[in-house]
Parts: C-alpha cells; sequence; structure tokens
C-alpha cells in the first residue's frame, strides 16, 4: 500500500494548479494523486457517489478525465526522465478520444 503522506507529483509539481482532475489546489475537483513507481506513474482515486452517472455506474466524464490528466502526467514525468530536467515542461492533451464498451462500475 502507498505511504499517503508522500507527495504526489502533483503536489510537488504544480501545488498551486486549479486542474478539475489533478489540481491539489482545486478544492472541489477530483484531486487524483500519481505516484513515480519503478515502470512509470501510478494513480490513486477513489470515487464518490457524486461521480456516477447511474446508481453503481461511474460517469464517462469522469473516467475521461482519469484517464487525461494522469496520462498527461505520465507524459510528463517521461520528458524529464528523458530530458534529464528537474521542472516538467508545460504540456496539454492536443487530442484524446475515448471508446466506453460497457458501464463502469
Amino acid at each position: 500500500m502507498r505511504d499517503v503522506k508522500q507527495l504526489s507529483v502533483q503536489e510537488k509539481y504544480a501545488p498551486n494548479s486549479i486542474c478539475f482532475g489533478c489540481g491539489p489546489a482545486n478544492e472541489k475537483g477530483l484531486q487524483i494523486r500519481s505516484f513515480r513507481t519503478d515502470n512509470g506513474l501510478e494513480m490513486i482515486f477513489e470515487t464518490k457517489k457524486e461521480h456516477q452517472a447511474f446508481p453503481g455506474i461511474i460517469n464517462g466524464g469522469i473516467i475521461s478525465t482519469l484517464l487525461d490528466c494522469h496520462g498527461n502526467w505520465a507524459a510528463t514525468m517521461a520528458l524529464m526522465d528523458e530530458n534529464e530536467d528537474e521542472n516538467p515542461p508545460c504540456t496539454v492533451t492536443a487530442t484524446f478520444s475515448l471508446k466506453l464498451r460497457r458501464p463502469t462500475p
């Protein structure tokens, strides 16, 4: 189990971010937390009742936001590693497409 006292990459590199998905400074956002691992990045997020589209089914927009934010941070960490940078480059999503095959509990 991950040490929740450890700073996430969002908390370390963008503590004032107001991003709805991953911004630590957005009290009403999802506040996902991503942590470096030996093989990349691991995201921690716990769904809440208000994230449901229907009882027991997570809203597709929430799923998309999780994938968008975490994917962006994974790319950012990869660029930092590749370029041996200490600070993350500014990255944004250019294109994003998601096909949901069935409801997500």
